[in-house]
């Protein structure tokens, strides 16, 4: 038992940050687990097929969240290939990293929505890459974290005021809709990957037959 260590579990590069730093996401990797586990418990369904969930630190969460963005931009593996802040790379490793308040980066607008499950799919036990999105006419990322639909948008050009109760920045609640999970573009794209293994495996059946 004295030799037994803990093991990483999922994507993981330690070429990019120091143990002091890998800690410093850690906690904000640990905030965010804890809102995804409190999430089915704690929600309530409000009108129009709307959630809240409150007693969430937003800035906190955003915070994460753009440490996922941040991670993936910087990373040498192959699967965030194409994913790149530009040039809010810097802001943003200032921001995660506690230099910078939140705030001094107004072109990160968080929003958050929730997956439906559907039959036997469970959202809550899949996620994606960042894969680049528009919301409201504006750029940003978009992927899938344990049942929720994360959308970060990175750009000058503001949400609509209609969406500003649901930023998750600066706000202690969060506020989204349930959508279906295989109308979405990380959807689509885990199909299209399904059906590219499917056959594959077939043709190989195939060709050892």
């Amino acid at each position: 038992m004295d030799r037994v260590q803990a093991t990483q579990h999922g994507v993981y590069d330690p070429e990019i940050l120091c143990e002091r730093c890998d800690g410093t996401l850690g906690k904000l990797d640990d905030y965010a687990l804890e809102v995804c586990r409190r999430f089915p418990q704690e929600h309530k369904v409000v009108s129009d097929g709307m959630f809240v969930m409150e007693n969430v630190d937003g800035d906190q969460f955003a915070r994460f969240v753009l440490s996922v963005l941040w991670r993936s931009s910087v990373t040498k593996r192959t699967e965030f290939r194409k994913v790149s802040l530009g040039p809010y790379e810097m802001r943003a490793c200032e921001v995660i990293f506690g230099a910078k308040p939140l705030s001094s980066m107004p072109e990160y607008e968080l929003l958050v929505s929730r997956y439906k499950t559907v039959g036997r799919f469970d959202p809550a036990a899949t996620y994606t890459s960042p894969a680049r999105s528009t919301f409201e006419g504006a750029n940003g990322w978009a992927f899938a974290l344990h049942g929720f639909r994360i959308m970060a948008k990175i750009d000058k050009r503001s949400l609509p005021s209609i969406l500003r109760p649901a930023i998750v920045n600066g706000n202690t609640t969060l506020l989204g809709v349930f959508g279906d999970f295989h109308s979405t573009s990380e959807g689509k794209a885990m199909m299209n990957m399904k059906r590219a293994t499917l056959s594959r495996l077939a043709r190989s059946t195939t060709a050892r037959g």
